[in-house]
């Protein structure tokens, strides 16, 4: 009889903006010597884009961390559904 497989069981937590932005700050210090705050006006700005992965370990982590841009308008930038 095959012995029975242990189960793993996997707790998901929400963290706070607070706690998102202070994981961000220790990244962005660690990958690129900046705060946070810099990190995310440099990324929306665009200075980041031709940033070496291999030149600058863990950009592609922080990369994951940057926020999306949002609309001004705070809807979809959709065209489906109006006619």
């Amino acid at each position: 009889m095959p012995a029975a497989k242990k189960t793993k069981s996997v707790e998901v937590r929400w963290i706070t903006k607070v706690e998102f932005k202070k994981v961000l700050d220790t990244k962005a210090r660690r990958v690129l010597k900046v705060s946070a705050d810099e990190f995310i006006n440099r990324w929306k700005s665009g200075q980041y884009r031709k940033l070496d992965t291999d030149t600058c370990p863990g950009v592609i982590e922080l990369a994951i961390l940057a926020p999306l841009p949002r609309l001004k308008s705070g809807r979809k930038n959709s065209k489906r559904g109006s006619r």
